[in-house]
């Protein structure tokens, strides 16, 4: 019996020790998993990446901006990746078609429309409407410039509106009265020759901007014909009277001498911006993006950098539309949630804006445009003035189809060929139309 009672008793201390050490066991784990996620949090470590384009000062401003995101997450690691702009788009066309792409990536509106048929993107409309991304403070133009269709694919931590920028110093040296904001392109005609002939001949009123890039100043005065440059099928959307029409009022400033020659065109084409035509006094007003004016302020000690609209048609339609820098998620993306909550961050934070300002553009949210104001300086408040002015303008603009780089070189390639006297604006216009709709057919 006494044997009995003391076989009992081992028994249950035994299974005293078993259950001290189950627990002590669970509660190690526990503790060990605590540990791992950091700051006693339970929510999963997860590692997304990002990547942008820019220079040396916007890979630090991204930079601190990433690192404030992860104080805030701090199971959120953010892993960066940054380049020149030929270098990112290589690199992310390499990633997309290898299924390695970024989770959050910086889109453009020339690209976008590629990547979403292209399967590329997540649709952020649930994110939207789920309250992951907060858009609320977002103009319906700003919202509506990141959709391909009804979907949406990108978000604008950026917009810009394009204009044309002057001195006031060379203007009032000139004794030449400033261009308004609502001028025509006979204005810009008449303002240029002005120019010239005010400097005896010294100054040329503007660049020649007949060719280069489609975009802004092509686009915008075929927006104001009721045009544009594509429809929404990709395909060419304005005809070969339009482009000879473009191209006579060039070539006649040209002949002028109110424009410069070919061969200075071709001297200053891809100048970096302290060495262009502009910055070094020998032309008097510029063609820019809103956000570039203070990077132009900076290089004058005397005046400021003023912009006005782009010139339109006299009765024509309006040609604004919303340009900037977008944020998107990739269709493959294991974290979309966890990349949602970064892109609400870098657009509606205060702690991301602050860093922001107007890096690539206004902020998207009109609250945080009015947070920025009194931290830029004062060029950089006008850019956001400017913005805000014409934003409401704005109007949805169809996105670039496939091919759209080689249609823009065989425009760069006939503008050039205007100007050194090798097609007359007739022919050139012939050869580019049948070329432009060969590649867009």
């Amino acid at each position: 019996m006494v044997l009995e009672k003391m076989k009992a008793f081992l028994i249950m201390l035994l299974s005293a020790f078993l259950i001290i050490g189950i627990v002590g066991c669970s509660s190690g784990e526990t503790t060990s998993n605590n540990e791992s996620n950091g700051e006693g949090s339970n929510e999963k470590q997860v590692e997304i990446r990002f990547s942008w384009w820019g220079d040396t000062k916007r890979n630090e401003v991204y930079n601190a901006i990433v690192d404030r995101f992860e104080e805030e997450h701090p199971n959120i690691k953010v892993k960066r990746e940054f380049g020149g702009w030929t270098d990112y788009w290589d690199r992310l066309a390499t990633q997309t078609a290898g299924g390695n792409a970024p989770d959050v990536v910086s889109m453009h509106q020339f690209y976008v429309s590629d990547y979403a048929r292209r399967n590329a993107l997540l649709n952020l409309n649930e994110y939207v409407d789920a309250g992951k991304i907060n858009l609320e403070n977002f103009p319906e133009s700003t919202t509506n410039s990141g959709k391909v269709g009804d979907d949406l694919f990108m978000v604008a931590k950026g917009v810009t509106m394009s204009g044309w920028v002057y001195n006031t110093a060379l203007f009032d040296k000139l004794g030449v009265e400033y261009p308004n904001m609502d001028w025509t392109w006979e204005d810009f005609q008449e303002k240029v020759k002005e120019i010239h002939k005010a400097s005896n001949g010294e100054i040329w009123g503007s660049a020649d901007m007949s060719g280069g890039q489609l975009q802004p100043n092509l686009r915008y005065f075929l927006r104001q014909k009721g045009k544009d440059l594509f429809d929404d099928e990709g395909k060419i959307a304005f005809t070969k009277e339009d482009v000879i029409e473009w191209w006579t009022m060039w070539d006649n400033l040209r002949k002028e001498g109110a424009i410069p020659d070919a061969a200075t065109s071709t001297e200053y084409e891809g100048a970096p911006l302290e060495q262009n035509l502009f910055v070094t006094g020998k032309t008097a007003i510029q063609q820019l993006p809103a956000n570039q004016i203070y990077l132009y302020q900076q290089q004058f000690n005397e005046g400021e950098i003023q912009i006005v609209r782009m010139p339109h048609i006299d009765g024509g339609e309006n040609g604004e539309y919303i340009e900037g820098a977008y944020l998107s998620i990739t269709e493959k993306s294991e974290h979309p949630e966890e990349a949602a909550m970064f892109i609400d961050f870098f657009v509606n934070a205060e702690k991301a804006l602050e860093l922001f300002k107007v890096e690539q553009g206004a902020p998207g949210s009109t609250e945080m445009q009015e947070f920025v104001k009194p931290l830029l300086d004062p060029a950089q408040q006008r850019a956001v003035e400017f913005i805000q002015k014409t934003v409401e303008y704005g109007e949805p603009a169809p996105y670039a189809p496939l091919g759209v780089n080689e249609v823009e070189q065989a425009f760069k390639d006939n503008a050039s060929a205007i100007s050194f006297g090798q097609k007359t604006v007739a022919e050139a216009a012939e050869d580019f139309m049948n070329t432009a709709e060969g590649i867009l057919k």
